[in-house]
C-alpha cells in the first residue's frame, strides 16, 4: 500500500480541524433556546406569583383567626382596658368584632361597658393588600343586612351575633338586644382581588370554637 506523503496528510488535519472550530449555532438554534428560556421564565414567574398570593391570603386568614380569640380572650378575663377606660363601677358587657360588607378591606374590634354605648380600646384591622372580604354566612344563608357584630361575653364561651344597633347589646332588663333574627354559625369567607371565588373562610361556632379552613 502506497502511503501519503506526510506533508498532505498534515495539510488535510489542519483543514479538518478548521472546519470544525468554525461550525457555530444558527438562528433557528438560537431562536428555540431563547423561546424556551422564556417559557421558563413565564411559568417560575407565574408559579411565583400564585404562591406569594396564596400565601398573603392564608396568613390573613390566621390574623383575623387570631385576632377573635383575641378578643375573645379579652372578653373571658373581664379586660376593662389597658387605662380603665371601663370605670370601675360598670359591668363589662363584653368584646366584640364588627365586620361590614360594604367594607371590604377592614374589620373593627373594641370593648363595651353597660354604663356606655361608646366602645373603649377600639381597633380598625386592615386585610393585606390584595385580600378582601368575599361573603358573610350565618346559619348557611347569606347576611341578610351588611353588618354583623359578634359579641363575646365575660364568664361565657358562647357568642351572640348583633345588628348595627348595638352597643348597646344589653337592654334594661340586662338582656341581650339588638341580634339578629339569623341564627346559627358565622362564616367569613376571604378572597383576593384577582378571584371572584372565596378562597379560605373563618367559622365562628355559636359556642365561640373558632377555626379556618381552605376552600
Amino acid at each position: 500500500m502506497k502511503l501519503m506523503p506526510t506533508r498532505a496528510r498534515t495539510i488535510n488535519y489542519r483543514q479538518l480541524t478548521i472546519n470544525r472550530k468554525s461550525r457555530g449555532f444558527t438562528l433557528i438554534e438560537l431562536l428555540v433556546v431563547i423561546t424556551l428560556f422564556g417559557i421558563v421564565s413565564i411559568l417560575i414567574t407565574a408559579s411565583y406569583i400564585t404562591f406569594e398570593r396564596n400565601q398573603r391570603i392564608r396568613n390573613a386568614t390566621q390574623t383575623l383567626k387570631n385576632d377573635l380569640r383575641f378578643v375573645q380572650n379579652k372578653a373571658l378575663a373581664g379586660d376593662k382596658g389597658a387605662n380603665s377606660e371601663c370605670p370601675v363601677t360598670s359591668t363589662l358587657v363584653g368584646w366584640y368584632v364588627t365586620f361590614d360588607t360594604s367594607q371590604t378591606s377592614t374589620y373593627t374590634y373594641a370593648g363595651v361597658c353597660n354604663t356606655s354605648v361608646l366602645p373603649f380600646s377600639p381597633k380598625t384591622v386592615n386585610y393585606p393588600s390584595g385580600v378582601t372580604l368575599h361573603s358573610i354566612e350565618i346559619g348557611g344563608s347569606v347576611l341578610s343586612g351588611t353588618i354583623v357584630k359578634v359579641l363575646f361575653k365575660p364568664v361565657s364561651t358562647g357568642v351572640s351575633l348583633h345588628d348595627n344597633n348595638a352597643p348597646p347589646f344589653l337592654d334594661a332588663n340586662g338582656e341581650l338586644d339588638n341580634t339578629l333574627t339569623q341564627t346559627g354559625n358565622l362564616v367569613i369567607k376571604l378572597k383576593d382581588q384577582h378571584s371572584a371565588a372565596a378562597k379560605y373562610q373563618v367559622t365562628v361556632q355559636t359556642s365561640g370554637e373558632v377555626s379556618d379552613a381552605k376552600l
